[in-house]
């Protein structure tokens, strides 16, 4: 076997039991030091929230009841977004049984994530009737019967004048998921919405899904996602 191989065999289990934690340029400051010069370093926006691996990321036998879903969630982000949550566990548990998990730690990891994958509940296929057709409401917003996703969340979320940052959510992630047409802004988002639930929203601003201020929003919309 060659050094990179055994290198690779030995780090597998760490690399693949890890999160993405979002913190502040400024706190990683002393990582740049060996790449970028102090100019370079100076120049740097230190409020910009980046995504890391560290210490604190790596999930444990101890903390695998509080960081499963997180792992989950970013778990299934790796997949191509087109695939269906079905498919997606499929091939996580494909890829978990090919790890190369060596520890003790990691092989209750292992077993524990194989149990948690698959207890989730089916994504059910719905079979239509010869001469039922599927409304698609909506369909000049969103693309196929997205409306449907975007309804469950409005309820789920009860949504307010006031429920401004979960409509950020709702509309930025379906967005990256391609279940809102490309052309469709924020400010046309914000139109249809006074249009159709006659709540003024004096504007709808970018977020990104996958901080950690938007983690219960993420493990929500894939629980609807996955019905």
């Amino acid at each position: 076997m060659s050094i990179q191989n055994r290198i690779f065999k030995k780090t597998a289990d760490f690399s693949f039991f890890q999160i993405y934690i979002d913190t502040k340029t400024d706190n990683i400051l002393d990582d740049f030091k060996d790449v970028l010069t102090a100019d370079e370093i100076k120049k740097l926006d230190k409020n910009k929230v980046v995504r890391i691996k560290n210490n604190d990321s790596i999930i444990t036998v101890d903390n695998w009841s509080k960081l499963k879903d997180i792992f989950f969630s970013q778990r299934m982000e790796t997949y191509n977004s087109s695939y269906t949550l079905n498919e997606k566990i499929k091939l996580e548990l494909e890829t978990l049984e090919k790890s190369p998990i060596i520890k003790t730690d990691y092989k209750i990891l292992k077993e524990r994530y194989q149990k948690y994958l698959t207890n989730i509940e089916p994504q059910q296929q719905k079979t239509n009737e010869p001469d039922e057709v599927k409304k698609e409401l909506h369909n000049n917003i969103f693309i196929g019967n997205a409306f449907e996703i975007w309804q469950s969340m409005f309820v789920k979320f009860k949504i307010t004048k006031r429920k401004r940052t979960d409509v950020d959510f709702m509309f930025n992630i379906m967005k990256y998921n391609n279940l809102i047409y490309e052309n469709i802004s924020y400010k046309d988002m914000a139109i249809w919405i006074d249009k159709v639930y006659e709540i003024t929203f004096e504007k709808i601003k970018y977020t990104d899904h996958k901080t950690p201020a938007n983690e219960k929003r993420l493990i929500i919309y894939n629980e609807i996602t996955s019905k």
